[in-house]
């Protein structure tokens, strides 16, 4: 992460906006670093073609990303630049998680698949933990509801 060019004044969360927050978490998700066309692919807010100049320049204006170089994404068209997120971007960012109470929340791509490997080991224990259940105690239960129920017939 490169430094922050803005150090005595701070971005606030509203003066950012979802589109320029979405850059930012973008950048964060593939690892700190990503060039212009990968980041519009994958943010999740809509960046209007006209304005992708603007707020990527915004944000580096406020210290927030920086360019650390040029890639080329296409054949024979101009080079994409490479933004990677500066301190100051990435402790905003924080702030944000925080705030929205998400900052127990992976942050990376690799993060995110990591707690969905975790998530899909817990999904399978619990489903043996249930079939398990069910065929130690389903007769019992099937017993019980038939001999309830035969009992309200003879009545």
């Amino acid at each position: 992460m490169g430094e922050s060019q803005k150090s005595e004044e701070s971005v606030t969360i509203d003066r950012l906006g979802d589109t320029r927050r979405s850059i930012l978490e973008t950048i964060r998700a593939v690892g700190g670093e990503g060039d212009t066309s990968t980041i519009k692919r994958t943010t999740e807010t809509e960046i209007p073609e006209g304005s992708t100049r603007y707020h990527f320049r915004w944000l580096e204006e406020e210290g927030l990303i920086v360019e650390i170089g040029r890639k080329d994404v296409s054949h024979g068209g101009k080079d994409a630049i490479v933004w990677g997120l500066t301190d100051a971007g990435e402790d905003l960012l924080e702030t944000i998680d925080a705030e929205m109470g998400r900052d127990d929340r992976p942050k990376t791509v690799s993060e995110l698949n990591e707690r969905i490997d975790e998530l899909e080991s817990e999904v399978e224990n619990l489903k043996e933990v249930v079939r398990s259940a069910l065929s130690e105690d389903l007769p019992a239960i099937i017993s019980e509801h038939v001999e309830k129920e035969l009992e309200q017939r003879d009545r």
